[in-house]
């Protein structure tokens, strides 16, 4: 098929988000066997105004896609993160390309309602909305025509390349990678932390706690040289939803510390990941495994082996057509019945 995929792509960023899932998206498609165009709608929209902000290039980046679409002929339409693309562009080329499907795909949170209005507007256009949410936020993307499914966060093997249980020594024995701006209640969850386990181990936060975040492949580099890592959300209490801290962390071999958040036991098992109650509970699990090597590097493995034969990009959109597309499932994905349909 021929695929027309706009999304943020960053281009302007060069190269420090490499791990982003719209590249993730783009790639899976090729590894199935499809076309596809990339169209940077944040680029196109600076390039194409005179003052190269998207302030003023709104009107122009929503001809330009259509004009993409006249170009392409696409099978499909497949939306990431575009906030610029309005609903009547939507309107204008479902009318004129009535056999093409139309997904759009959402990995930010979906509870804050704010970022999430752009989508809900658009939704009449759209044939099914992926998140990385689940439960009854993710139901209430569903409309008269629009499905709306549980899709993973998306791991890459030609970027998470890491496999850290297999190193013999390591920089870091426990890290975490994270913002805490406008959140006092993260900055003091972290502040406990890192004042209990450096008494034990060697503890580097990055993002938080007045450290400087580290982007790019020094981000990949930072990843394997690490044992131990958290994965927490600004929200640990929505079904499903982490986010893509933690494919990156258990895709490059770290053994992850993860919140229990609801029904995230259906993708990674206690086995794979180690689960905690409260601050309390998460610092006693990083001293007993810091101190219980094998045991530590056995679940770290467990989950790389999950995250790379599970949630790969190739078979996430694999799904993702299967489902635009209206035909059976080729595999049984662990996920395939978190998708709420609209109501008759």
């Amino acid at each position: 098929m021929r695929i027309l995929h706009v999304a943020n792509f960053n281009t302007h960023k060069y190269g420090a988000d490499l791990y982003a899932t719209d590249r993730k998206i783009s790639a899976g498609l090729i590894q199935n066997g499809h076309f596809v165009y990339d169209f940077s709608y944040r680029d196109v929209c600076r390039n194409e105004s005179i003052f190269k902000t998207t302030k003023f290039g709104t009107a122009t980046v929503n001809k330009k896609l259509i004009q993409a679409c006249e170009n392409l002929n696409p099978h499909l339409l497949l939306l990431g993160h575009s906030e610029l693309i309005e609903t009547q562009t939507l309107k204008t080329i479902k009318n004129n390309f009535p056999e093409m499907k139309i997904g759009l795909w959402y990995v930010d949170a979906l509870f804050h309602k704010d970022k999430t209005l752009q989508v809900f507007k658009r939704l009449p256009s759209i044939d099914v909305v992926f998140a990385t949410t689940g439960g009854s936020y993710l139901q209430e993307y569903t409309q008269s025509n629009t499905i709306a499914a549980f899709i993973p966060n998306i791991v890459d093997p030609a970027v998470e390349t890491g496999k850290a249980f297999d190193n013999s020594r390591y920089d870091h024995d426990f890290i975490f990678c994270g913002r805490d701006s406008n959140d006092h209640q993260r900055q003091s969850f972290m502040k406990k932390l890192q004042q209990e386990i450096s008494k034990h181990l060697r503890c580097t936060f990055k993002g938080c706690l007045g450290n400087a975040p580290v982007t790019g492949y020094e981000y990949i580099d930072f990843l394997s040289r690490s044992r131990m890592a958290l994965n927490i959300s600004r929200r640990n209490d929505i079904t499903l939803y982490s986010s893509d801290r933690l494919i990156q962390l258990v895709g490059n071999g770290l053994l992850t510390f993860c919140p229990r958040v609801p029904d995230m036991n259906r993708l990674f098992s206690e086995d794979e990941l180690v689960y905690y109650d409260n601050a309390d509970d998460l610092i006693h699990k990083i001293i007993y495994y810091h101190k219980n090597d094998e045991e530590a590097r056995i679940i770290a493995k467990q989950g790389w082996q999950r995250a790379h034969r599970c949630y790969t990009a190739e078979r996430i959109t694999r799904f993702m057509l299967e489902l635009l597309f209206e035909n059976h499932f080729s595999d049984n994905y662990e996920w395939q019945d978190v998708i709420f349909h609209p109501s008759p």
